[in-house]
């Protein structure tokens, strides 16, 4: 998954944990009786499904998330799924987008669904299957890997999102974070803080003069470092946040074979 499709899918996933993590942590005594594999979840006939990641964790949640396309109109989607889920499903509109959720045994399944763009219609849909059992146990290691992050800025930063995968061989961790310090300190501590593990900074780019009049003004303002290791390569971009201060977007890729 590319660093772009990442920064696209965390505000997608954030909203179906805003209305249904409420909803999971009902069900967590339940869930902590039964071990039953991931669920699969159906798709409509004729659909055309594409995965998105098998293997990945958001802010501390192991998931699996696949996407798909149907010549079927949305109204006609939803109502296959909510057949095909059963009940009790929890049903919410999220950023314009129909979202069911439902719990079953160690996991929570939601499927997130739009309108297809264009004159042809059709649904566009995102599937994803969390498992909160285990995101529930890890709660503690997860909270240290969060602080580890934070380490690679100055103090005071804020951890905005997380999302790791693995795939292809390549295991890749991102954040999002935010903090009230100048972009020229996060740039100095984050250089310092990621060649003491290894990944030595190999050029530094900003948007030129023609390049930062087609960007906002926040990403013409901020810059993008890249850093390389033994079997492994990293990404920070560094731009003003909305109000005062930075955001800092880190991406880190390691080869799985290195890591033990």
């Amino acid at each position: 998954m590319t660093f772009a499709m990442r920064a696209t899918l965390l505000p997608c996933v954030r909203s179906v944990f805003a209305c249904a993590f409420a909803c999971v942590l009902g069900l967590l005594p339940l869930a902590a009786a039964s071990n039953i594999s991931w669920p699969n979840v159906s798709l409509p006939a004729g659909s055309s499904a594409y995965q998105i990641g098998e293997q990945m964790s958001v802010n501390g949640m192991p998931m699996r998330l696949k996407g798909f396309v149907t010549r079927t109109a949305p109204l006609e989607t939803a109502a296959w799924f909510r057949k095909s889920l059963g009940k009790p499903l929890v049903e919410n509109v999220l950023l314009g987008k129909l979202v069911l959720g439902r719990a079953q045994g160690d996991y929570y399944v939601s499927v997130l669904l739009e309108e297809m763009p264009g004159q042809n219609g059709g649904t566009r849909g995102t599937v994803t299957v969390t498992n909160v059992k285990t995101a529930f146990e890890q709660r503690d290691s997860t909270r240290a890997t969060n602080e580890r992050m934070l380490a690679r800025l100055p103090y005071g930063s804020r951890l905005v999102n997380q999302l790791s995968s693995t795939e292809r061989g390549r295991a890749t961790a991102y954040i999002l974070a935010r903090n009230g310090h100048s972009q020229q300190l996060n740039r100095d501590h984050l250089v310092k803080r990621l060649e003491a593990e290894g990944y030595l900074l190999e050029r530094e780019a900003q948007p030129d003069a023609k390049q930062a009049r087609n960007v906002p003004a926040e990403v013409a303002n901020g810059r993008t470092l890249f850093f390389k290791g033994k079997d492994k390569e990293a990404m920070a971009v560094i731009r003003p946040a909305d109000e005062a201060g930075s955001t800092i977007v880190i991406q880190t890729v390691n080869l799985v074979e290195e890591i033990k």
